[in-house]
């Protein structure tokens, strides 16, 4: 979608995820599945959990492609990012900072929560023991990773900057 964003954004922005990613990983589940298919009518048991498996990632892909189903929504308060239909709004203020994460080739925007806006739970302390950070979003939105990490930063210290 955008290459690049711009330095002066007009907020709310909403960034949706690059369809032909999707696209692909929807087609190769699609595949996949009727490989499956394929294996059940040449005899082979175990193409029911092949076509099975790959056609409910498949659904999920094509899930995805609904554009409430997966965004980042970035507004003067904070930022919104959803997958799958469930969003999660996080405050600029709760954000210690934004930085990129590779695992393995995927490059990832994660960042840390500010001293006393941690989540309580496994998950922020099992992600910071994987990757160092507290969380990530699940997609770039189609920008690189790290200029959806610079631009992410840049937001953060303004609107902190206008809090004060």
């Amino acid at each position: 979608m955008n290459a690049v964003l711009q330095p002066e954004l007009s907020l709310p922005l909403v960034l949706y995820p690059a369809r032909g990613k999707t696209l692909l990983l929807l087609l190769g589940c699609l595949s996949f599945s009727a490989v499956g298919v394929w294996m059940v009518l040449d005899g082979v048991l175990l193409g029911y959990f092949c076509a099975l498996l790959f056609a409910m990632g498949a659904l999920i892909f094509l899930v995805q492609l609904h554009p409430r189903a997966a965004y980042l929504l970035l507004d003067e308060q904070g930022f919104t990012y959803c997958s799958l239909f469930r969003a999660h709004r996080i405050a600029w203020g709760a954000v210690a900072g934004f930085a990129v994460v590779r695992i393995s080739s995927n490059s990832l925007v994660a960042w840390n929560f500010a001293q006393g806006h941690v989540p309580h739970g496994r998950g922020p302390a099992l992600s910071q023991a994987l990757s160092g950070y507290h969380s990530a979003l699940p997609d770039t939105y189609g920008l690189r990773a790290e200029v959806l990490a610079q631009q992410l930063n840049s937001l953060c210290l303004a609107q902190r900057l206008a809090m004060r």
